[in-house]
Protein backbone atom coordinates (compact mmCIF):
# COMPACT_ATOMS: atom_id res chain seq x y z
CA UNK A 1 0.00 0.00 0.00
CA UNK A 2 0.93 3.76 -0.94
CA UNK A 3 0.72 6.43 1.47
CA UNK A 4 2.27 9.02 -0.77
CA UNK A 5 1.72 12.63 -0.11
CA UNK A 6 0.42 11.51 3.69
CA UNK A 7 0.80 14.58 5.93
CA UNK A 8 1.00 15.48 9.52
CA UNK A 9 -2.43 15.51 11.42
CA UNK A 10 -3.98 18.14 13.21
CA UNK A 11 -2.41 21.64 11.00
CA UNK A 12 -4.67 23.92 9.62
CA UNK A 13 -3.44 23.94 5.93
CA UNK A 14 -1.92 20.76 4.14
CA UNK A 15 0.18 20.65 0.74
CA UNK A 16 0.31 18.44 -1.83
CA UNK A 17 4.07 16.63 -2.19
CA UNK A 18 5.15 19.38 -5.15
CA UNK A 19 3.14 22.18 -2.78
CA UNK A 20 1.66 23.27 -6.06
CA UNK A 21 -1.96 22.11 -4.25
CA UNK A 22 -3.34 23.01 -0.63
CA UNK A 23 -6.18 21.84 1.75
CA UNK A 24 -7.41 23.91 4.45
CA UNK A 25 -10.03 24.11 6.61
CA UNK A 26 -11.61 27.63 7.32
CA UNK A 27 -13.75 28.63 10.68
CA UNK A 28 -15.51 31.51 10.59
CA UNK A 29 -19.43 32.25 10.22
CA UNK A 30 -19.69 29.24 7.83
CA UNK A 31 -17.15 26.25 8.13
CA UNK A 32 -15.49 24.89 5.04
CA UNK A 33 -12.75 23.02 3.23
CA UNK A 34 -10.77 25.23 0.86
CA UNK A 35 -8.39 23.76 -1.92
CA UNK A 36 -6.53 25.93 -3.88
CA UNK A 37 -3.87 25.73 -6.58
CA UNK A 38 -1.41 28.23 -7.04
CA UNK A 39 -2.67 30.38 -4.29
CA UNK A 40 -6.01 30.35 -6.43
CA UNK A 41 -9.05 28.47 -4.98
CA UNK A 42 -10.35 25.78 -6.83
CA UNK A 43 -12.84 24.34 -4.47
CA UNK A 44 -14.85 25.53 -1.48
CA UNK A 45 -16.62 22.43 0.40
CA UNK A 46 -19.33 23.37 3.09
CA UNK A 47 -18.75 20.89 6.07
CA UNK A 48 -18.57 20.53 10.02
CA UNK A 49 -15.26 21.42 11.26
CA UNK A 50 -13.95 19.79 14.66
CA UNK A 51 -12.15 22.00 17.08
CA UNK A 52 -9.36 23.72 16.41
CA UNK A 53 -6.32 21.30 16.39
CA UNK A 54 -8.57 18.27 15.69
CA UNK A 55 -7.51 15.82 13.48
CA UNK A 56 -7.22 17.02 9.42
CA UNK A 57 -4.97 14.47 7.42
CA UNK A 58 -4.84 14.59 3.47
CA UNK A 59 -3.50 11.71 1.08
CA UNK A 60 -2.83 12.69 -2.11
CA UNK A 61 -2.42 10.38 -5.39
CA UNK A 62 0.80 9.53 -6.21
CA UNK A 63 -0.72 10.27 -10.00
CA UNK A 64 -1.86 14.10 -8.92
CA UNK A 65 -5.19 12.99 -9.76
CA UNK A 66 -6.97 13.26 -6.55
CA UNK A 67 -6.62 14.17 -2.97
CA UNK A 68 -8.28 11.96 -0.04
CA UNK A 69 -9.33 14.30 2.78
CA UNK A 70 -9.86 12.97 6.48
CA UNK A 71 -10.94 14.74 9.42
CA UNK A 72 -12.62 15.17 12.57
CA UNK A 73 -16.28 16.79 12.92
CA UNK A 74 -16.73 16.48 15.83
CA UNK A 75 -14.42 16.11 19.60
CA UNK A 76 -14.14 12.54 19.38
CA UNK A 77 -10.70 11.09 18.32
CA UNK A 78 -9.72 10.09 15.13
CA UNK A 79 -10.84 10.76 11.52
CA UNK A 80 -14.77 10.83 11.17
CA UNK A 81 -15.44 11.91 7.87
CA UNK A 82 -13.49 10.95 4.29
CA UNK A 83 -13.98 13.16 1.23
CA UNK A 84 -12.43 12.89 -2.34
CA UNK A 85 -11.47 15.40 -4.38
CA UNK A 86 -10.45 15.19 -7.85
CA UNK A 87 -7.93 17.60 -8.99
CA UNK A 88 -7.20 20.27 -11.07
CA UNK A 89 -11.22 20.30 -11.12
CA UNK A 90 -11.82 20.36 -7.58
CA UNK A 91 -15.03 18.39 -8.04
CA UNK A 92 -16.20 16.26 -5.02
CA UNK A 93 -16.43 12.39 -5.75
CA UNK A 94 -17.13 11.40 -2.02
CA UNK A 95 -18.35 13.09 0.62
CA UNK A 96 -19.92 11.84 3.93
CA UNK A 97 -23.30 10.32 3.65
CA UNK A 98 -23.12 9.63 0.29
CA UNK A 99 -23.59 6.41 -2.43
CA UNK A 100 -20.54 4.76 -1.01
CA UNK A 101 -21.04 5.24 2.68
CA UNK A 102 -24.21 3.97 2.31
CA UNK A 103 -22.86 0.95 0.07
CA UNK A 104 -20.19 0.54 3.37
CA UNK A 105 -23.04 0.92 5.70
CA UNK A 106 -25.23 -2.01 3.73
CA UNK A 107 -21.75 -4.23 3.94
CA UNK A 108 -21.09 -3.52 7.19
CA UNK A 109 -24.69 -4.13 8.77
CA UNK A 110 -25.03 -7.26 6.98
CA UNK A 111 -22.02 -9.35 8.66
CA UNK A 112 -22.96 -7.44 11.69
CA UNK A 113 -26.46 -9.02 11.47
CA UNK A 114 -24.74 -12.03 10.26
CA UNK A 115 -23.02 -12.39 13.01
CA UNK A 116 -26.03 -11.35 15.62
CA UNK A 117 -23.74 -8.26 17.31
CA UNK A 118 -26.71 -5.36 16.30
CA UNK A 119 -28.20 -5.60 19.75
CA UNK A 120 -25.57 -3.59 21.09
CA UNK A 121 -24.37 0.06 20.11
CA UNK A 122 -22.75 0.33 16.73
CA UNK A 123 -20.00 3.44 16.00
CA UNK A 124 -18.91 3.70 12.76
CA UNK A 125 -15.87 5.41 11.39
CA UNK A 126 -14.39 6.07 8.13
CA UNK A 127 -10.92 6.56 7.23
CA UNK A 128 -8.76 6.82 4.10
CA UNK A 129 -5.43 4.64 4.81
CA UNK A 130 -3.20 5.39 1.57
CA UNK A 131 -3.09 5.13 -2.44
CA UNK A 132 -2.36 1.61 -3.91
CA UNK A 133 -2.36 0.47 -7.65
CA UNK A 134 -5.63 0.23 -7.76
CA UNK A 135 -6.75 3.13 -5.63
CA UNK A 136 -7.88 4.74 -2.44
CA UNK A 137 -7.32 1.90 0.51
CA UNK A 138 -10.14 2.40 3.31
CA UNK A 139 -10.68 1.47 6.51
CA UNK A 140 -14.39 0.97 8.05
CA UNK A 141 -14.70 0.26 11.59
CA UNK A 142 -17.47 -0.49 13.93
CA UNK A 143 -16.90 -0.54 17.60
CA UNK A 144 -19.71 -2.16 20.10
CA UNK A 145 -20.47 -0.49 23.10
CA UNK A 146 -20.81 -2.96 25.50
CA UNK A 147 -18.75 -5.33 24.24
CA UNK A 148 -15.70 -3.19 23.96
CA UNK A 149 -15.48 -5.15 20.27
CA UNK A 150 -14.93 -4.02 17.11
CA UNK A 151 -14.76 -5.31 13.63
CA UNK A 152 -12.72 -3.39 10.65
CA UNK A 153 -13.58 -3.46 7.38
CA UNK A 154 -10.91 -2.52 4.66
CA UNK A 155 -11.40 -2.20 1.28
CA UNK A 156 -10.05 0.04 -2.33
CA UNK A 157 -11.96 2.57 -3.49
CA UNK A 158 -11.19 3.42 -7.34
CA UNK A 159 -12.55 6.74 -7.73
CA UNK A 160 -12.23 6.75 -11.86
CA UNK A 161 -15.01 4.28 -11.68
CA UNK A 162 -16.56 4.59 -8.06
CA UNK A 163 -15.97 0.74 -7.55
CA UNK A 164 -14.96 -0.82 -3.77
CA UNK A 165 -12.94 -4.00 -4.50
CA UNK A 166 -10.30 -6.12 -1.86
CA UNK A 167 -13.47 -6.06 0.59
CA UNK A 168 -11.85 -7.79 3.55
CA UNK A 169 -13.03 -7.82 7.57
CA UNK A 170 -10.74 -8.55 10.51
CA UNK A 171 -11.16 -7.73 14.34
CA UNK A 172 -10.27 -4.90 15.34
CA UNK A 173 -7.56 -4.57 17.80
Amino acid sequence: MLTAGAEAQSEEKLFSPDKSYSVEIVRNTENFLLLSKGGKTIAKVPTQVGPEGSFFQTLWSPDGCYVAINKQRSSRTGGDEMWIVALPSGKVLRQPDDALWNELDERASAYIDEKRLSETKVSLTLTATGWGKGGLCFRLEAWFGELQDGYRFEGMFNPSDRKIRDWKISKAK
